[in-house]
Parts: C-alpha cells; sequence; structure tokens
C-alpha cells in the first residue's frame, strides 16, 4: 500500500503552522494510507521551529531543521530524501495552497494514471481572486518563459503530488526556487496532469518573494535551456564581449572599405570574431585545453552557424533602409555577434562543468518551430521572385474568376498582399505565410485530436521544417492555398468520420470550395472519402444521410465562379488542366514522382510513415479497446485519404510527366502519424528508436539548409555564382536596363516601345513587377502601368499562356515592340518577318546582383508592329521554344476580349 508524505519548507511561518496542520488533518482524514508530514525549516527566527515542535494531532509531524543551507528547491530535495512515503506533496506553509485539494492531488497517482498533479491558477476552475490586474499579468508574464520547457499551464505552483523517484531523481544541485519547474523540464517520461486550485493571499508572516528570488529564476530559466550562467565567471564574460564586439566592427568595416560585398562582409566578420574570442577567452580560464576538444569545438560550431543564418537575414533586410548607415549595420552586426558567442561559450562551458542536464524536448521542438518561422519572416521579402511568382502577380493585375492554369486564389491573396505591402515580395509573399499559420491550426488540432499535446506539438515541427511545408510557406504559389484548405478539409473530415460530428459537414463543404479555388486537385478527396465510408462500419451511415450531398453542394456553390469563367470562356481551363495535360508527349516519370516525394517528406518522413504504422499495430494490444479501436479508424482514415490520390499521380506518371508539387498536399493525412513517430519520450523499440534517431539527425540539417539556402538566395555565398534557374536573380538590374532602353527609344523615336518576353511566361512576368517595382512617381518618364506595357510571344503566334487574354495584338498594331530573350536563337529573324517594319539589330546586355554577373539577357527593336503579318518560322529550324499556341486557347482569349 502506498504512504503519503506532505513536504512544507518553512521560514518564519509561526502563525500559520497550527492552522495549516489542522487543515491538512481534515482534509487527509478520509485516505486510507498512512501519512506523514515534514517539515524543512531553513533558520527561521521567530519561533516557528517551537509551534511545530509542540504541535500534538493525529498526524506523525517531523522537523528538518537546515542552519548552513537555505534554498526552497533544496528544501524540497531534502525533505524527499528524509520522507518514509513513496508518494509526496509538497506545498507552501503560508495557507496560499488549499489543504482541501490534497486528496486531488493524490488520487490519479493513487490509481497509478499520473506520476505527478500540479495544483493550478490556470486551467478552468483555478483562480486567483484577490490580485490586481497588475499582479495576474506580471504573474502571467513570469509563466510564459517557463511553458517553453512543459505543457503545464501553471509550471511556477508550488503546490503539487509527485511520485518520490521522480522528485529524487532530479538533477543535483538544485537551482532556483521552482522545483516543480525543474521536474517537469527535465523528466521526459513524466506523466503530468492538472487540478484547478484558488490561491490566497497569505494573512500572516512576510512574502519572500524579492528582486533576488527573480534573479535565481531567470537564472533557473537560462539552466534549463543549456545555458547556466555560474557555469562562467564575469571576467570571462567580460572578455569575451570585449572580444568580439571590437573584433567583429574592426573586421566588418576593414572588409567593407576593401570593396567587399555585404554577404562577404557579414560572414567573415561573424566568424572570425565569435572565434577568435572564444579563443582568446578560453585561454582565460583555468583549464583551457577542455575548450579545444573536438566535441568542444563543434558544439560551439553548432551554435554559431544558425545564429550565422538570422543575422544574414537581418543584415539583408536592414541593408536597403540604411544603404549610407554601414556604421549602424556594424553595430547591429557586432551586437548580435556578442549574443552568439556569449551563448555558444556558455554552452561549451556548461557541458565541460557538467551543469547543463539532458535536452529539454519540448524546448528544442518550439526552437524549432521559431526558427523556421523567424527565417521566413527575415528572409520571405529579401530575395528576387520566382518566375511563378511574378507571373501569378501579373494574375492580380488582370483580376478575374479563372485563369487558363490556375483558378483565381493565389491572385486574390497575391491582390491583398500588394495592396498592404506594396508591389514588393514582402507583399506578394505574405499570402503564402499566412497560408503556412492556417495549415499550421488545422494540422494540430487534427493531431490533438488523433493524439495528445505532445504529439500535436511535433506536428507543428512537421509542418514548419519538412520542405515541402517549409518552401510553400515561403513561394506563393498556388500550393499554398491549396495546403491550407486541404488541411482544413482533412480536420472537418476527421471531425465527421472518426469523432462523429455532423455539424462538420459545412467546414467539409467550406474549405473544399476554397481548395478548388486554389487548384482542382483537392477534387481527390472525393473518392478518398467515399472509400473510407465504405471501409468504415461506422461511417457508412452518412450514405443515408443529406449532410454530404449538403456539404458538396456548398463546396460546388462556392466554386462555382471558375465555372462561370470556363463557360464564358469556351471552359478553357478545365481544357487545359484535362485535355492538355494528356494531350501532352508520352513520359515515364514514376521515378520522379517517388524522387519528388522523398524531396518534399525526406526519407526519413516516408520511412516513418510505415514505421509508424507498424510500430501501431503492434501496440494496440497494449492499450484499451478503444483507444485501439480509435488508432485503426485514425490510420484507415490517413491511408484513404493519402493513398487514393497518390494512386491517380502514379497511374499518371507511368506515361506522362508529373510536376514536384503534385504529391505533396495528400501527405498532410499522414502528418499525426509522422508526429508521434518524433522524440516525445523514450522510445520503446528498435524501430521507433532508429526513427527517433534519424529525425533528430534530419531536422538538424533541415534547419542548417534552410539558413544556408536562405542566405545564398539574397546574400549568396562566397565562391558560389548564383544560379538564375527558377528564380529571378538580378530582376531589378534587368528591369533598370531594360528601362534605360526603353527611354533611349523613346526619346529617339517619340513614343516609348512595348517590352516583349520571347519566352512561355518567365521574362516577361519578371520585368513587368520589377518595372512596376522601380516605379518612382517624382522621375521623370516613369510609369507605374508596367504590367500592360509588358505582354508575351503570342504577338507571333507562340504560347503565352494567360498573356494571350490579356493582351490583344490588334492593339499594339503600329507600336514599337522591344523583344527580350535569355538566348539569342529566341530573337531570330524567323519569328518576326512581315511583324515588323524594321527588325534592329540584336544586342546584349548582363544583369548583376551583388556585382555578380547572374545571366546575359538579348533584345532587339521591332518598329511599326503588324498583328495580321504573315510568320514563318521555318520547316524544321523552329527555336525549341517556340511552342504555337493551341487553337482552343486562342479562341478563348478571343471571346475575352469580345466580353
Amino acid at each position: 500500500m502506498n504512504s503519503i508524505s506532505i513536504i512544507i519548507p518553512t521560514r518564519n511561518e509561526r502563525d500559520n503552522i497550527v492552522p495549516l496542520l489542522e487543515r491538512i488533518t481534515t482534509a487527509v482524514s478520509a485516505l486510507a494510507h498512512d501519512t506523514e508530514i515534514v517539515f524543512v525549516d531553513d533558520g527561521s527566527t521567530d519561533g516557528t521551529r517551537a509551534a511545530i515542535n509542540g504541535y500534538k494531532g493525529l498526524l506523525p509531524v517531523r522537523l528538518i531543521c537546515r542552519d548552513d543551507e537555505t534554498g526552497l528547491a533544496s528544501a524540497v530535495c531534502a525533505g524527499a530524501r528524509a520522507a518514509a512515503g513513496d508518494l509526496l506533496v509538497v506545498m507552501d506553509a503560508d495557507l496560499s495552497h488549499p489543504p482541501e485539494v490534497i486528496p486531488d492531488l493524490l488520487q490519479p497517482l493513487l490509481d497509478g494514471s499520473r506520476d505527478m498533479v500540479v495544483g493550478s491558477r490556470y486551467i478552468p476552475g483555478g483562480s486567483t481572486p484577490e490580485w490586481p490586474w497588475t499582479r495576474k499579468a506580471a504573474s502571467r508574464l513570469a509563466t510564459l518563459p517557463a511553458r517553453l520547457f512543459t505543457a503545464i499551464h501553471d509550471p511556477l505552483a508550488g503546490f503539487f503530488s509527485i511520485r518520490r523517484d521522480f522528485l529524487l531523481a532530479v538533477r543535483q544541485p538544485v537551482t532556483g526556487f521552482k522545483i516543480a519547474l525543474q521536474i517537469l523540464a527535465t523528466s521526459p517520461d513524466l506523466r503530468a496532469a492538472e487540478v484547478p486550485i484558488t490561491f490566497i493571499d497569505r494573512t500572516q508572516g512576510i512574502s519572500k518573494m524579492n528582486s533576488a528570488v527573480v534573479v535565481e529564476y531567470l537564472k533557473q530559466l537560462a539552466a534549463l535551456g543549456g545555458l547556466p550562467l555560474e557555469a562562467v565567471g564575469k571576467k570571462e564574460l567580460a572578455t569575451l564581449a570585449t572580444g568580439v564586439v571590437i573584433l567583429d566592427f574592426l573586421i566588418f568595416h576593414l572588409l567593407q572599405y576593401n570593396g567587399f560585398e555585404l554577404g562577404v562582409v557579414h560572414i567573415f566578420s561573424f566568424l572570425l570574431a565569435c572565434n577568435l574570442g572564444y579563443i582568446i577567452t578560453a585561454t582565460t580560464t583555468d583549464d583551457p585545453l577542455s575548450y579545444f576538444r573536438p566535441a568542444a569545438l563543434l558544439r560551439y560550431q553548432c551554435i554559431l552557424l544558425p545564429v550565422l543564418f538570422l543575422r544574414g537575414g537581418i543584415m539583408a533586410a536592414m541593408a536597403p533602409w540604411f544603404p549610407g548607415w554601414s556604421w549602424l549595420l556594424s553595430v547591429a552586426a557586432a551586437c548580435y555577434s556578442l549574443c552568439a558567442a556569449t551563448a555558444g561559450f556558455l554552452l561549451v562551458s556548461g557541458n565541460r562543468n557538467r551543469a547543463c542536464g539532458p535536452v529539454n524536448r519540448r524546448l528544442a521542438m518550439l526552437l524549432i518551430v521559431a526558427y523556421t518561422v523567424i527565417l521566413r519572416l527575415l528572409y520571405f521579402g529579401t530575395f528576387e521572385l520566382t518566375q511563378e511568382e511574378a507571373y501569378y502577380w501579373n494574375y492580380s493585375q488582370h483580376m478575374a474568376m479563372g485563369y487558363l492554369d490556375h483558378p483565381p486564389m493565389v491572385a486574390l491573396l497575391i491582390w491583398v498582399g500588394t495592396h498592404l505591402f506594396g508591389n514588393s515580395e514582402t507583399g506578394v509573399r505574405v499570402g503564402a505565410l499566412v497560408c503556412w499559420i492556417i495549415t499550421a491550426w488545422f494540422s494540430y488540432r487534427l493531431t490533438l485530436s488523433a493524439f495528445d499535446r505532445k504529439i500535436a506539438l511535433n506536428s507543428l515541427v512537421l509542418i514548419a521544417a519538412l520542405p515541402l511545408f517549409f518552401g510553400t510557406a515561403l513561394i506563393m504559389t498556388p500550393d499554398a492555398p491549396l495546403i491550407a484548405c486541404w488541411a482544413g478539409t482533412l480536420f472537418y473530415l476527421h471531425r465527421v468520420l472518426i469523432d462523429g460530428d455532423h455539424r462538420s459537414w459545412i467546414g467539409v463543404g467550406v474549405w473544399l470550395g476554397l481548395g478548388l479555388l486554389s487548384k482542382y486537385t483537392i477534387i481527390l478527396l472525393g473518392p478518398a472519402t467515399i472509400l473510407f465510408m465504405v471501409s468504415d462500419p461506422r461511417s457508412r451511415r452518412w450514405f443515408g444521410s443529406s449532410r454530404p450531398y449538403l456539404a458538396a453542394g456548398t463546396g460546388l456553390a462556392v466554386f462555382s465562379p471558375v465555372i462561370l469563367w470556363n463557360y464564358r470562356h469556351a471552359w478553357a481551363s478545365f481544357l487545359f488542366q484535362s485535355q492538355h495535360r494528356l494531350a501532352d508527349q508520352f513520359m515515364f516519370s514514376t521515378p520522379e514522382l517517388v524522387g519528388s516525394i522523398l524531396l518534399l517528406l525526406t526519407p526519413t518522413g516516408l520511412f516513418a510513415v510505415w514505421a509508424v504504422g507498424y510500430t501501431h499495430r503492434k501496440l494496440e494490444s497494449s492499450v484499451a479497446a478503444h483507444v485501439a479501436d480509435r488508432r485503426r479508424r485514425h490510420r484507415l482514415f490517413a491511408l484513404c485519404m493519402a493513398f487514393v490520390p497518390l494512386s491517380v499521380f502514379v497511374f499518371f506518371s507511368f506515361s506522362r510527366e508529373v510536376k514536384l508539387s503534385w504529391a505533396g498536399p495528400l501527405w498532410l493525412a499522414c502528418i499525426p502519424l509522422m508526429a508521434s513517430s518524433l522524440p516525445t519520450s523514450d522510445a520503446d523499440g528498435r524501430t521507433r528508436s532508429v526513427v527517433q534517431r534519424a529525425w533528430s539527425v534530419t531536422l538538424v540539417c533541415l534547419v542548417l539548409g534552410y539558413g544556408l539556402i536562405l542566405h545564398y538566395f539574397s546574400l549568396g555565398i562566397p565562391g558560389i555564382p548564383f544560379n538564375t534557374g527558377a528564380f529571378l536573380f538580378g530582376g531589378e538590374d534587368l528591369a533598370d536596363r531594360v528601362e534605360q532602353t526603353v527611354r533611349r527609344v523613346e526619346a529617339k523615336r517619340g513614343a516609348p516601345p512595348v517590352v516583349i518576353g520571347m519566352d512561355k511566361y518567365q521574362i516577361a512576368s519578371g520585368l513587368a513587377f520589377y518595372r512596376a517595382k522601380m516605379f518612382n512617381p517624382s522621375e521623370p518618364g516613369s510609369s507605374p502601368q508596367s504590367a500592360p506595357e509588358t505582354t508575351g510571344r503570342h504577338l507571333f503566334n507562340l504560347d503565352s499562356l494567360m498573356y494571350a487574354f490579356w493582351q490583344a495584338p490588334a492593339a499594339l498594331t503600329g507600336r514599337d515592340l522591344l523583344v527580350i530573350a535569355d538566348e539569342e536563337e529566341k530573337l531570330d529573324n524567323r519569328l518576326f518577318v512581315g511583324r515588323a517594319k524594321e527588325l534592329g539589330k540584336i544586342r546584349s546586355f548582363p544583369v548583376k546582383k551583388h556585382g555578380k554577373e547572374v545571366g546575359v539577357y538579348y533584345y532587339r527593336l521591332l518598329t511599326r508592329y503588324r498583328s495580321d503579318g504573315p510568320v514563318d518560322h521555318g520547316a524544321g529550324t523552329t527555336p525549341r521554344s517556340a511552342i504555337a499556341v493551341r487553337p482552343i486557347f486562342t479562341a478563348a482569349a478571343t471571346n475575352t476580349r469580345r466580353l
């Protein structure tokens, strides 16, 4: 049978002793367990010890006197060591903790369901009735950093029950004064819960809260985060701070004075200053050789690298705002280096002195989420758009209910973003971040419904760190709103089919309709849902209900503007996504599909999907029947929602090309399963242990890889040239050179030429955006009308997607054209014969980014354009990029202009 010890630290609490003991005796009288009370007194001078020794009651009372040692946490540990009970209750002596709640704290321990129960002020039923709002706000604020280490709502509570073994396992010596936080943060396998309490302020004695207690709490937080302040002396910290700041400032200005680009200056000043500061400081310690061991050096570099990438984002974001204030950038850079070097040195020192405990898994997960979000916020406005983003920005300049190659949601999001933040990369991309937040919310809620809060937090890590979701939260494409809507549809389908909430059918319809406004592939959730309803006996009842059909009708109503647009335009978009895809040339792209899945999910993610399904089936025998049944149904739900769409893409890949992003959203259904494979506690099987170790390595590599890639996109990496590829690197330089050419032509011929991009859409889209971004109302000749003044190659009967809808060739008859291409052969005479009065010479100019050449573009002037002239592309010699416009889409574009 369990026995109970109630541990009460005291210091000058004489007047509270007798009423406290009387209330405890009454509260525990109904418990059929041996109970004792252990007081641990730290040098009371008001007669507290005499009051304890003089008490005569029903419960045995013991007193431990400590005159040479103080501290609340160490007092609790001393009481635990002396306690006879295997179940402990820890509480204050000032009567702020109601003894009447003791049975509620003990019951989960007695029935074996929990290892620790906290009396909480901050869950429903808990309260602090006598506190003013200022004290409530201060308490909540103080609790926030502690919540980084535990999911418990009131981790600073001093009123809790716990199994004695867990308390004695706390790393000694105990730092800080919040022993409950120490236990919660350093015990990964602890099963903790909360019960509500009403916290009453003391009526007798004096509060022990003071500035020293606050400082101790901050030190405790730092130690729990792996940065024990007591591991390094003030002398060493002063040496490190002085060295790093001076070195960074001097190296920054020296490199900048010698003409190096900001990216080179920032990287070398940071790494040299932090590492030289580390070396200088290490030599002043009592054991300098321990700081130069490979493990210590590697640990230090692992701190510097992610911080370096964050600093790069700050430098890139600040540089345009302070172009002539290099000293301000260098000061900000030096301060940032100081923080990084200090954190790294503390981490190394803590591990060297064994002052750091095990890594807190919750903190690690939250840091991964926070780091990836901050990376995106710092960088997503500092590097050029992709070619597709610029194309979709052109969508937003021609708002409509539909477009040839996609529905209108991406255009709407960009339209809103650019109206809020202007024609900038931030304005284009902010909608992607909003969509990521929606995706993260629904994924968290879906995982919470299927598992628990720990695994739900893991799902946020996956949504933050997997390449699929990191990319779609950074780059604005139709996949960003599609994934958000897919996540919303899955959440409401789970609520309906697994939880039985019939009201959620309306949510299914709304999010399905919004998904169709984003991308048509979300329709594949329809047959996936039908398959689940057929396979799951409990869900078959919905076939006889009107609610699924009302949900489908709701989705169709939300989607109806796209249907109307297609009706008015000869069903152009529907045909483009069906007949056009099927008419493509034969291509066996299954290997590419598998490769895209491995890229978007990582090999660890794909392996985790299989491993979790395998291990969950084996573990079902060890859980309650209703839990096993729910897990089985959730696995079936994930299987149907993921593998029905996947089977369609696999079948399609046997004969046609499959795009990289197509299979991305379907894996949202597997996020809860993958999240359960991430570290939450010590693995209970070989397979799960392997998966957890693989995730640890994968997540570190992903996080560092994202920082490196974004730094390259924005500031570059020394020695690595910019590769244009999908990004419009040097877009502003290209637009500036084109604008200068346009003005020279205008000055010579009296009117500006229309700029024509001679590829499918990329050049025209990029120039339209960056010419608009460069618009300066105070500059003579500058025009905001860059979108209509920049168009595509459909003027010469070549495919240019939506440009054929936006610009009628006849409207440009008689205008001069400035045609631009990234390959000289795309400006071949055969493309323009009969379409212009005179063909100018082919000229070229290089385009640069941060002083590095990123490409060469070619241009020529065509005078007096004719829209009805003959075109001879030359049989058998047509440039590979010159693909004729399909008749159906040409007809649709003509209908558009008539409407």
